[in-house]
This record gives structure tokens, C-alpha cells and sequence, in this order.
């Protein structure tokens, strides 16, 4: 049986829709990073300045030779960084709010680092998916290994209670994309996550400034 270290880095491919919101030369922050492709990416094709931070040691290491610095902590309990005010262009909390028991005080602690000019992104399951829905309505809230309902989320969010938690952190949403990474078999539900995104979106893709 995998363990969860194996299933992480099975599913830690970088986020493509995250990777083409970021302008070359810009200095990113990663939280929550895993292996750190979308970093290595970034400092490869975008020469950007690229730090990651990441739980699981393993992952980190992985990191480490992928970008420019990688800091091995528990996001909640990481305090400060050794960046000065307004250090990043961008931060990128990519699938990782969902993990947190408290993402709001993330968000608020890391936009003390976000330059005035610069923006977050972020990636976030919907809850409101249609299988989601589905299931409710037969009774059942079954969490599995990952996706939507990956057992280790511990805060679900839909399209209306994101938008609340980004502007009660004190940011301003400035674009909102419905996204659907998914195999091909389901090519159908790209479209439809782009024009009905509370229902048919796997994902939302959100940027967002300081207000």
C-alpha cells in the first residue's frame, strides 16, 4: 500500500493555470510546495527568484534542488521569514488553504511579505462540484485518498465562502477562473467548469492584490 509521502508525490505535478499567471523575473513564494516543479519551472523558463515552503521533509529535499531556497516548516506554526517586508512579487498557495486549520491567519500572516504591486494565487477544490452534490443528496460525505474529498483537508470552501475568507484576509480578488485538471475521458467538463464554475469546476483558479 502507498503511503502518503508516495501518494503526495504521485499527485504533486505543478499547476499549469498557476504557472501562466506569472510574469518572468518576478520573486515567488511557494507555500506549500511538495516537490517543487512549479518552482523549478519558473526559475528555468521565467528566471524567477523562487522560494518554497513545505511540511514534509522528503518533499523538501526534493525541492531543494529545483529552486532557489526551500524552508522546511509547518506553515501555521511558522511565525517570520528571512525576507524583509514586501520581499515577494507574488505568493502562490496552490491546493494548500484546504490543509490548514486556520487559512485565514495564513493569508493575513503572509501579506506582510506580498510587495504593494504584487498578488497572490491561489488554486482551492470546490466542494460545490456536481459529484459533491450528488452524493449529498444520497446521503453520503465519504472522503477518499485525494481529489475533492482528500482526507486530509480539513476546510472545504465553495465559490461564495472563498471569496469570503480572500476579502476577510484582507485582499481583493481581481480574477476568478473555474478550472478542471481531469483525464482526458472527461475533456467535456473543461468547458463547463469555464462557464458554469460553481457547479461543474473541480477547481477555482482566484488572484487576488492587497485592498
Amino acid at each position: 500500500m502507498d503511503t502518503l509521502f508516495q501518494k503526495r508525490e504521485k499527485y504533486s505535478d505543478y499547476n499549469y493555470k498557476i504557472y501562466d499567471l506569472i510574469s518572468p523575473n518576478k520573486k515567488v513564494l511557494d507555500v506549500g510546495c511538495a516537490t517543487g516543479k512549479l518552482l523549478e519551472r519558473l526559475k528555468k523558463e521565467k528566471d524567477c527568484y523562487t522560494v518554497g515552503i513545505e511540511i514534509n521533509g522528503g518533499m523538501a529535499r526534493k525541492a531543494k534542488c529545483r529552486c532557489d531556497e526551500v524552508i522546511i516548516a509547518d506553515v501555521e506554526k511558522l511565525s517570520d521569514l528571512s525576507f524583509s517586508d514586501k520581499f515577494f512579487d507574488i505568493i502562490v498557495f496552490a491546493d494548500a488553504l484546504e490543509h490548514l486549520k486556520r487559512p485565514d491567519i495564513a493569508l493575513k500572516r503572509f501579506r506582510k511579505y506580498l510587495a504593494d504591486y504584487g498578488c497572490i494565487l491561489i488554486s482551492i477544490p470546490n466542494v460545490a462540484f456536481i459529484t459533491v452534490r450528488l452524493n449529498l443528496l444520497l446521503g453520503r460525505f465519504n472522503y477518499t485518498e485525494y481529489g475533492l474529498m482528500d482526507k486530509t483537508h480539513l476546510r472545504f470552501f465553495t465559490l461564495k465562502t472563498v471569496k469570503k475568507l480572500i476579502g476577510e484576509s484582507g485582499y481583493k480578488i481581481i480574477y476568478i477562473e473555474g478550472y478542471n485538471q481531469v483525464r482526458n475521458r472527461y475533456f467535456f467538463l473543461k468547458p463547463l467548469g469555464r462557464l458554469r464554475k460553481t457547479l461543474f469546476a473541480t477547481d477555482f483558479i482566484i488572484k487576488a492584490v492587497k485592498s
